[in-house]
């Protein structure tokens, strides 16, 4: 019974070798390591002072499905860059943009146009309210410049892309009568004005689109070819003739502001100030999807969520593709009862909300792709999809509120909409549990124009599989005169916008530690096209770092960090802190020279020896402990087998 304790004890003395060996491997001094810690996607912060657990799995808390907030931004590179480029240039403001293959119209109201750099008042040519420029070049296109004598609005294109319709606030075209519509064929050349089509209009029209052969026309008319028609029209795209389609959008200032087309030609759908369509305010307060082949109004479950009307209210712009229709929505009313949404929605073919996105701040216009939705307008908070606060921002002339003109967001319901961050006179959309996208990380900068009165940036929005493009009243893009008219391209083979501020905002400074290391702390910054920057650490003249980490910091929430140099010797060091994008932009900070003594190398020394040595005895320890416990039940279990020999002998 004894002999059976001993063949333990040498397994677990064989069983502590590979530990032993262990110790002596990983405590060997090994060759220096600049490589600090890659965050990646994870934060430590969601900006609103909520720490997240992104990146806290590996011991098994993440997979219970452990709920943590968002970052507010998506580490999505963005598609496009925000860099701008040279485009042709207006004195006014533009209101609409059409693209057809490599040309883009512009209609607005406008009397000259300018070369991209040139200062207004120079290089100008007569443009009135409309011009047409290369997608590619950013050029002016000279053989065409007809005159509208009044603003133009819109563009659309027939289906055969043999037809331009433009609408607006003029009532002649080259001198001829052309009431508030007028087409131009671009089957050969840019365009020449078709003289035969001459519907007339009582008064604007806000926008047009095209189904087959008929035109759907929504504005501020009440009349149509001397016929009574409330803000809502179908003509004959192939003649001007008006259809017997009808439907009226009533109520204090009712315009039609957007109208489009389902991608089946089945449905209609507008935006605008109105309050009832064909006598309903559900759907049909600021928004309505109707038959397009008879003009009634169909379901829209979507109105019930999304209230915006009223003389200082409106949905302002409406995009479609496959999938359903998007809007946005303006507010300077304060009531909620007139006006609950100042942002862009999402909604399905069937009028069936998808997701809604609320930042604080007029929002005009929308363009979806797949994966991503671009907006224009003037968004000053979205605390309450994780994303900027209210907060000041350092413009040319001093200090003034954040207003971020434009912004992409994933086209997907990622966040639920929380609480903080609403203030009187915002609708709680945190109640009801609904969803919004998330923001990624592209902040073109734009310099509002004051040509409206309105002091706006951009009012449209676009996007092809090469540029984002913007109209609007701006007068600057990225510090750079271009006014009303710019382009954004694909992010490959462009450079981007380098990381913003200075050498001086990331307030680096080193301090040499007790254990010898030198460690350098800084504030990080942001980049208006990169949401992740790669921040290096240079000893002396090397060429190599000594650390680096990539850092997730948004905007609005930019933390102090270290790296940490723990192969220097003793003596005297300089360092330099360099910040980088993917395009290789650069911002670097100088940092004075540190000493670096020999005590504190000795310190160092002292503790590398004494680590592995300590650890050892510690493991040694703990393996006696276990084999003298495992003695103790070996005399335990022996006894206890004796005494039963014993009661069986009895």
């Amino acid at each position: 019974m004894q002999g059976r304790s001993s063949a333990p004890r040498v397994l677990i003395t064989l069983s502590l070798l590979p530990l032993l060996l262990a110790f002596t491997v990983v405590f060997t001094p090994a060759a220096p390591v600049s490589a600090a810690k890659d965050r990646g996607e994870v934060n430590s912060d969601d900006g609103s002072g909520n720490a997240n657990d992104q990146g806290k799995g590996g011991d098994g808390a993440g997979a219970a499905g452990r709920s943590s907030d968002p970052t507010g931004q998506s580490s999505k590179e963005p598609p496009y860059t925000a860099s701008p480029l040279p485009t042709a240039q207006i004195d006014g403001v533009a209101w609409g943009q059409l693209v057809v293959g490599d040309v883009v119209y512009v209609v607005g109201d406008f009397k000259t146009a300018r070369p991209a750099g040139a200062p207004k008042g120079q290089q100008e040519v007569p443009r009135s309210n409309i011009l047409a420029y290369d997608i590619n070049t950013g050029q002016l296109i000279e053989d065409f410049a007809p005159t509208l004598n009044g603003a133009g609005r819109s563009l659309a294109l027939s289906e055969d892309g043999k037809t331009l319709y433009v609408a607006g606030e003029f009532d002649k075209v080259n001198n001829e009568w052309h009431s508030r519509l007028a087409a131009f064929d671009i089957s050969h050349g840019h365009g020449t004005l078709i003289s035969s089509f001459q519907p007339v209009f009582s008064t604007t029209v806000k926008d047009i689109a095209v189904a087959g052969d008929t035109l759907y026309v929504g504005g501020y008319f009440t009349k149509v070819n001397n016929q009574q028609r409330t803000r809502l029209a179908a003509l004959k795209a192939s003649t001007g003739e008006l259809l017997d389609w009808t439907a009226s959008a009533e109520g204090p200032n009712a315009q039609v502001y957007a109208i489009e087309v389902s991608p089946d030609h089945s449905k209609v759908v507008i935006g605008g100030s109105f309050s009832t369509v064909n006598g309903s305010s559900k759907p049909g307060y600021g928004m309505a999807l109707l038959s397009a082949s008879t003009g009634e109004v169909l379901p829209m479950p979507v109105n019930d969520t999304v209230r915006t009307a009223g003389e200082k209210a409106a949905i302002f712009d409406i995009a479609v593709d496959e999938d359903g229709f998007y809007g946005t929505a303006y507010s300077a009313v304060g009531r909620l009862d007139e006006a609950n949404l100042e942002g862009s929605f999402k909604a399905d073919w069937n009028g069936n909300l998808v997701w809604l996105e609320p930042c604080h701040g007029d929002t005009y216009g929308i363009a979806p792709t797949k994966d991503t939705v671009y907006t224009v307008g003037h968004a000053h908070s979205c605390e309450t999809i994780y994303g900027f606060p209210n907060m000041p921002e350092v413009r040319k002339d001093g200090q003034h509120p954040l207003y971020v003109r434009a912004m992409a967001f994933t086209n997907s319901p990622d966040i639920t909409i929380r609480h903080q961050g609403v203030v009187d006179g915002y609708q709680d959309w945190s109640t009801s549990g609904y969803k919004s996208p998330t923001i990624i990380g592209w902040y073109p900068d734009l310099e509002a124009g004051k040509y409206t009165g309105m002091s706006q940036a951009a009012y449209k929005v676009d996007v092809t599989d090469s540029y984002v493009l913007m109209v609007g009243e701006f007068v600057e893009a990225n510090g750079t005169t271009q006014q009303g008219i710019v382009r954004y391209p694909k992010r490959a083979g462009q450079p981007t916008l380098p990381p913003e501020g200075k050498a001086e905002t990331l307030a680096a400074k080193a301090e040499v530690t007790a254990s010898g290391s030198v460690k350098v702390g800084f504030k990080a910054t942001w980049d208006r096209d990169d949401p992740t920057l790669t921040y290096s650490l240079y000893r002396d003249d090397e060429t190599t770092p000594v650390a680096t980490e990539k850092i997730s910091d948004t905007r609005w929430a930019l933390k102090s960090h270290s790296l940490e140099d723990t192969t220097c010797a003793p003596g005297d060091h300089t360092y330099r802190l360099v910040v980088s994008d993917p395009s290789g932009n650069t911002i670097t900070a100088q940092i004075p020279s540190v000493t670096v003594p020999q005590t504190a190398q000795n310190n160092k020394e002292k503790g590398k020896k004494a680590q592995p040595a300590a650890e050892a005895k510690d493991a040694a320890k703990d393996a006696d402990q276990g084999g003298n416990q495992q003695d103790a039940d070996e005399d335990q279990a022996a006894d206890e087998d004796q005494a039963a020999d014993e009661e069986d002998d009895n």
